[in-house]
């Protein structure tokens, strides 16, 4: 954390975007790593800003794979799932195999952290539920339809063997399934 903090600050006079946006991204990562989420926000959001600005798709893939590992962290599976989708199609077409293989690992990661087959947004859907929220309530929180929260909450019921809110409820807290807020 040090060195990288000190490469952001050498990096300064005389400017060189390229020294702290690296700088940034690694603090960043590691402020990811110690699930300090806010601070890992912030290092995250200028990283991206000097990769944007300087234009340098590699890094911004980087920065964006990170930004994905953060939204995961965060419970935010749909918006970690756009990010890692986004990385894969820069990392294929600079053939750049090590990010391709750490957006995979993530792939894994959240895949195992999916109970009973479920995806991203049934997931979401689940934790809002087991929050006590209506459909009018998870349908708000996600930008969705109410009616497209009961058809996520019937395929979920099925996935889980279960035919209602309770017993979903329950299978939510019997397998960890939490709201990181």
């Amino acid at each position: 954390m040090r060195r990288a903090e000190e490469a952001v600050s050498c990096a300064s006079a005389p400017r060189q975007p390229l020294a702290p946006l690296v700088g940034l991204r690694v603090l960043g990562e590691l402020a990811v790593a110690a699930r300090q989420t806010g601070q890992a926000a912030t290092y995250l959001t200028h990283a991206l800003a000097l990769a944007d600005a300087c234009a340098v798709p590699f890094e911004r893939a980087s920065v964006v794979l990170t930004l994905a590992e953060l939204r995961a962290l965060q419970g935010e599976g749909a918006e970690a799932e756009k990010l890692r989708q986004e990385v894969h199609g820069v990392s294929r077409r600079l053939g750049a195999a090590p990010l391709l293989a750490r957006a995979r690992a993530l792939e894994a990661r959240q895949n195992t952290a999916r109970p009973a087959g479920l995806s991203v947004r049934e997931l979401e859907v689940l934790r809002l539920v087991a929050e006590a929220m209506t459909d009018a309530q998870v349908a708000e929180r996600l930008s969705l339809s109410p009616r497209t929260v009961g058809q996520h909450l019937r395929s979920i019921y099925n996935k889980l063997g279960v035919n209602s809110r309770a017993a979903a409820t329950r299978f939510a807290f019997e397998h960890g399934v939490r709201s990181s807020t």
